[in-house]
């Protein structure tokens, strides 16, 4: 699966959790979250909420699956898959998926993972906070590079990546 709609689907997990600061590995095929916030997540308040994308028809053995003992959260390729259906569910029942803002983390994230499929990195790094994205990532060759981005910047990015698609249908 493409880093764009990876990276989406686990944008919409993270705001379903509220969580707005993180730092995001890739870890083989897997993504590695962490995050200060992640502690203060109890189970009750994940059951207390309206359906998110985490939930399932066996809630308890997802949140097992991808909530680690050390405190992050793990999203392997099949829980990305699922999230993506949960995801696209939900946006189809919306009248409109443009309606959508840039400023969510999961539009953000898509624009970042589309930047990634562009440069094909053999693995990245993202430390996500409410002042700015960096981005480091090694490519094939080895070369190392890292990228700032403003949160401004990436809207900016979305926005015309929007428009480059509205202009293809």
């Amino acid at each position: 699966m493409p880093h764009a709609k990876s990276l989406r689907a686990i944008g919409q997990s993270l705001e379903s959790l509220g969580i707005v600061a993180f730092v995001m590995e890739k870890n083989g095929r897997s993504y590695v979250v962490r995050s200060e916030d992640l502690p203060k997540i109890s189970e009750s308040a994940i059951k207390i909420s309206e359906p998110t994308v985490l939930e399932t028809s066996s809630p308890s053995s997802m949140r097992a699956h991808s909530f680690q003992k050390d405190g992050s959260i793990r999203y392997d390729p099949s829980y990305v898959s699922w999230l993506d259906a949960q995801g696209r569910r939900k946006r189809r029942k919306r009248f409109s998926a443009q309606s959508t803002g840039t400023a969510r983390v999961s539009q953000l994230l898509r624009t970042l993972g589309r930047h990634l499929d562009q440069v094909e990195p053999h693995s990245f790094n993202i430390s996500w906070s409410k002042d700015g994205i960096c981005l480091e990532y090694e490519s094939g060759d080895g070369q190392r590079f890292r990228e700032i981005f403003t949160l401004g910047k990436l809207r900016e990015l979305t926005v015309r990546s929007r428009v480059r698609r509205a202009r293809r249908r």
